[in-house]
């Protein structure tokens, strides 16, 4: 055995080359049998050969045998600082991609074979430098071992979190250069470098979220999974764990089920922790905040514009005013580079969507309309102008200050809105609703006055007397609306706010007092002629004392008692404002029509 073995040693250290060939060949041949007994010792001529021999092939054959050696058998310490030596001198300068990866392989079996963490101590600026080195290597599948050396580093050395920091920068940067399955490998290293050192966080989540857009699928599970795995293991009140929670809301978010399914696991943890209440609303702050900062630093924000939105959106109606500022904030900034690209998302929601977040959608809208036109000084593109004015039609449902001054913004501006669509406006600013207790009123009629200036009208009222007919046709008769129609709110704005009471607006209250089954749509049409008895103009009495008369008649019910009175209150402001004469024939009708109302009332009563 002692001959045997300085023969082998002898003819591995020989000067030629054919010698030392065969004796590699022979090693490999009893290394694939197991046949290893009596070898360890010729690990130290093996290890020259890999750091030194000038032959490829000879080098090749060498790291083979030492692999199977390093995988089969104890290392020693002495053993192991020979390896991580090797590898440190060799990986480098090694031209063979072959030796590099069998050299990562040769190091990951010798960790895999040392469980001794003084050894892991002695040699642990090497070992790092080693490994670091092997993630920075062009070739992937050498990545691909190193991501599984520093997986088994966190699980088998004590001393990993002084190692940790030293693999963030190349493995960060593999994600920029590296083939998809390589990238998702260097993902999956980060979760224990993150989780045995929670300050890398900070240079890792930001960048993990600017990788998002340009991620496949595969790479996105991969990153929803380490961030989340990281927040389940990294205490809440750490100062970088909200900077996780971004990656958790674009996976949310995402197209792809595996994705959004795995994040909302994830979130539903989250959200179980005991101690959530306490950190939700700085969390919630930080969240928005990053969302910004990755908006302002996406190279092309088009990509993942979509989800995005979805979460600007249900950041817009946060309870936290921080939270909602710092939306808004992104609002504007995606209207000073793709405005086209949100209000098109914006326009695509489903009806039910907008019912049930319509105030947060059109906040977000009127700060990509800001956004916008403060990005935009001329040359304005007639598609966004056409979403911003359809957007305008589509919210003025919504009753919100948000809306009215986003249509100032637009107008104010004069992005030069065509005539067509500019009337569309004019019917969205007559059907606006805000606080009567506000100067809402003054600056809808201010915004109207600008309107009336673009359209080259001389004033609100001949603006308001030529286009309200053409106004009002959209939405069948006056019989058929309900308080919530735009035609009802624009009727109510112009005779009851503007106290226009022409021959054409006194017919549809007219109307909507005869016709509409609405309640509440024919006694808020009897306050309005009340209120604004005196500015009737060019009315026919007899059609004025015919709808009195049909409504101060006896009718059961409570909300026929209420339509009774104030019909009365208006026939009262009729004859005082002289809109029917006080002759006999009409005081003998109104009278007739109250006795037998009193009548009705006894009859009742008794």
């Amino acid at each position: 055995m002692e001959a045997e073995r300085n023969n082998l040693c002898q003819q591995l250290e020989s000067e030629e080359k054919s010698v030392r060939r065969a004796a590699l060949l022979d090693l490999k041949k009893r290394a694939e049998r197991k046949d290893l007994d009596g070898l360890p010792y010729l690990l130290e001529p093996l290890v020259k050969i890999v750091s030194s021999d000038k032959v490829d092939s000879l080098r090749e054959s060498a790291s083979i045998v030492l692999l199977f050696l390093t995988s089969s058998l104890k290392i020693n310490s002495q053993q192991f600082q020979d390896i991580v030596n090797l590898t440190v001198e060799r990986f480098e300068v090694e031209p063979a991609e072959e030796v590099c990866l069998t050299l990562a392989k040769i190091i990951h079996a010798v960790i895999v074979n040392q469980s001794n963490q003084a050894v892991y101590l002695e040699n642990l600026d090497k070992l790092t430098q080693s490994v670091k080195v092997m993630v920075r290597d062009r070739y992937g599948e050498v990545v691909k071992e190193a991501c599984d050396i520093i997986i088994w580093l966190s699980e088998k050395n004590d001393h990993f979190r002084l190692q940790a920091d030293f693999f963030v920068e190349p493995l960060m940067q593999n994600l920029k250069t590296q083939p998809m399955k390589v990238r998702v490998m260097c993902v999956k290293a980060l979760e224990p470098i993150m989780i045995h050192s929670p300050l890398t966080i900070l240079n890792i989540a930001p960048d993990l979220e600017k990788c998002w857009s340009d991620s496949s699928p595969p790479l996105k599970l991969a990153m929803v999974q380490t961030v989340g795995k990281v927040s389940q293991e990294v205490e809440s009140d750490d100062q970088n764990f909200h900077l996780l929670l971004p990656v958790i809301l674009l996976g949310r978010c995402n197209d792809f089920i595996e994705v959004s399914e795995e994040a909302e696991s994830f979130w539903q943890l989250l959200q179980n922790q005991p101690d959530a209440e306490n950190w939700s609303n700085d969390m919630r702050i930080q969240t928005a905040q990053l969302l910004y900062q990755f908006v302002r630093e996406i190279p092309d924000r088009k990509l993942e514009l979509s989800t995005v939105m979805e979460i600007l959106t249900f950041q817009s109606g946060d309870e936290q005013a921080a939270v909602r500022n710092w939306a808004w904030r992104s609002a504007r900034l995606i209207g000073e580079t793709c405005a086209e690209e949100a209000l098109e998302w914006l326009s695509n929601r489903k009806q039910e969507e907008i019912e049930a977040n319509s105030s947060c959608d059109l906040t977000i809208y009127s700060h990509i309309v800001r956004g916008f036109l403060l990005s935009t000084q001329s040359n304005y593109s007639p598609r966004t102008l056409d979403l911003c004015v359809q957007l305008a039609v589509k919210f003025s449902t919504t009753k919100d200050i948000s809306l009215l001054e986003c249509l100032e913004s637009l107008v104010e501006k004069d992005v030069g809105i065509p005539a067509e669509p500019m009337n569309q406006l004019v019917s969205v600013a007559l059907s606006l609703e805000g606080s009567k207790e506000s100067d809402f009123s003054s600056r809808q009629m201010s915004l109207m006055a600008r309107m009336a200036v673009r359209l080259e009208y001389p004033n609100v009222e001949t603006m308001i007397q030529q286009r309200l007919p053409a106004l009002l046709t959209s939405e069948g008769e006056p019989g058929q609306w309900t308080t919530t129609s735009p035609s009802w709110r624009i009727l109510q704005f112009v005779a009851g706010d503007m106290k226009m009471i022409d021959g054409y607006v006194f017919d549809l209250l007219r109307q909507t007092i005869s016709s509409n089954p609405n309640p509440e749509v024919k006694l808020k049409s009897f306050n309005i002629l009340t209120a604004s008895m005196e500015h009737l103009q060019s009315i026919d009495p007899a059609q004025l004392q015919a709808i009195l008369l049909a409504s101060v008649k006896w009718k059961p019910g409570r909300s026929a008692s209420v339509l009774r009175s104030s019909a009365a209150l208006c026939a009262y402001a009729a004859i005082h404002h002289r809109k029917l004469e006080i002759i006999p024939s009409n005081v003998n009708i109104m009278a007739d029509s109250f006795v037998d109302w009193w009548k009705m009332k006894w009859s009742k009563l008794g």
